[in-house]
């Protein structure tokens, strides 16, 4: 409010100034257009004619004021009382009205011969003051409609707010499913709202993804635990030479580290979805990485039973880690040789679309069932088929991770229309 009455008042003073210096310059113009028809009149015949030219401009001209003047001090025409000379743009004070003053130019139209043509500004104050008038019922009309307007308008924002604050003290209490309404209308408090629903959906699915993992470590642990404490118990009671005596203990051993090797893949996990390796980013070309993965796994799928077909790639340079992006094929090709029958093929292949690189990592293998394909990059979550195979369902976990990490989206599909095979697509932005 207090800005737009400044703002209001800047415009009436900057219009009454202007509309005065307009008025002031008419004026003037007049008066010399005045004086240059008694000039010509003079130049033309004479005297007389400059006299009988002025006496026909004040007839014409109620507010005009004129004074033609000889050298010698006499009058020859006008109203005005005779005066001393004064050349150019000229303020008297009127010599009818007390406390009025004459606005007109006074110029010599020859020797011997003063002009001064000019008018009483008081229709000019009379002008503005009406524009001054006018000026206070337009602000006052147009300060009624904007403390009106604010008050409507504080309401809805203050309403908003509130909904807003509502929401995040029941939230607060424990409620995550609450969320702030988006009314659709693009504005400021809506966006604020999208991005905190965001943020809400966000926490609320880390707190989920906290729960499970809780619970399947829980899950997951309990079973070595037991072995891990029979193991010891047998060795207690039934060892009874120091060969038995070492045998439980390398079993014992054993049991630990592959629960160290769990806890260790969590903690990697956790580092890489906090975000602290993104500080050692650096350009890596992903068809580079490509062909060290044929290197270092062709072999190992070859001896496993299984193909792997890893096509040529254009350069595709990313920022990224690459040893963490290594990690992530090594993850994917790992998946299909050791969660596939012996024959199946793997296929590696990268593409460039527009700004963006997509690898596709696919197999020929039974695929997984549609209902579970969201479950997969979950930790600790493993098919009832993998149960038998050697993990802890970790290995999609953190390929999910380092893809986030990198401001890549995954997706998972069939690679055939029979629903068989596996089908997973990374895309990653190229870097500038």
């Amino acid at each position: 409010m207090a800005v737009f009455i400044v703002t209001v008042a800047g415009l009436g003073v900057s219009v009454l100034t202007v509309t005065d210096a307009a008025m002031r310059e008419q004026i003037i113009q007049y008066s010399q257009a005045d004086i240059g028809a008694i000039n010509d009149g003079y130049v033309k015949e004479g005297l007389h004619e400059a006299t009988e030219v002025a006496v026909q401009l004040m007839a014409a001209v109620g507010h005009t004021d004129f004074l033609l003047l000889q050298q010698d001090g006499r009058a020859l025409a006008g109203n005005l009382p005779v005066m001393p000379e004064r050349i150019g743009r000229v303020e008297i004070p009127s010599p009818a009205i007390p406390g009025h003053i004459i606005l007109g130019v006074g110029t010599r139209l020859g020797p011997g011969l003063y002009a001064f043509s000019g008018t009483d500004l008081a229709f000019v104050a009379a002008i503005r003051g009406r524009i001054i008038e006018l000026l206070l019922w337009l602000f006052a009309g147009a300060l009624l409609v904007a403390a009106v307007s604010g008050i409507l308008i504080s309401r809805s924002f203050m309403a908003r707010l509130d909904a807003i604050a509502g929401t995040c003290r029941a939230i607060m209490t424990g409620n995550m499913r609450d969320r702030i309404t988006v009314k659709g209308d693009q504005n400021e408090l809506d966006r604020l709202a999208a991005v905190i629903n965001a943020m809400l959906d966000r926490i609320a699915a880390l707190m989920d993804n906290l729960r499970q993992v809780s619970s399947d470590i829980a899950h997951d642990l309990r079973t070595p635990l037991t072995h891990l404490r029979q193991k010891l118990e047998r060795a207690r009671t039934q060892s009874r030479t120091p060969e038995e005596f070492a045998a439980a203990l390398d079993a014992a051993i054993s049991s630990s580290d592959e629960m160290l090797s769990l806890f260790s893949a969590l903690l990697r996990i956790a580092q890489i979805e906090g975000g602290a390796r993104r500080a050692g980013f650096k350009p890596v070309d992903l068809a580079e990485l490509l062909k060290k993965l044929r290197e270092v796994y062709g072999a190992v799928a070859e001896d496993a039973g299984h193909g792997l077909i890893v096509a040529e790639a254009p350069p595709s340079p990313v920022q990224g880690d690459p040893e963490l992006l290594f990690q992530l094929l090594a993850n994917l090709v790992e998946n299909g040789i050791v969660h596939t029958p012996p024959g199946t093929r793997i296929h590696v292949s990268l593409l460039r679309e527009n700004a963006r690189a997509v690898l596709t990592v696919q197999d020929d293998g039974p695929g997984v069932p549609e209902t579970v394909r969201d479950k997969i990059f979950r930790r600790f979550y493993r098919l009832d088929a993998s149960r038998s195979t050697p993990g802890h369902g970790l290995g999609l976990a953190l390929v999910a991770a380092v893809a986030e990490l990198h401001g890549g989206t995954m997706q998972i599909a069939s690679s055939a229309q029979d629903g068989k095979g596996l089908k997973i697509t990374l895309t990653l932005p190229i870097s500038p």
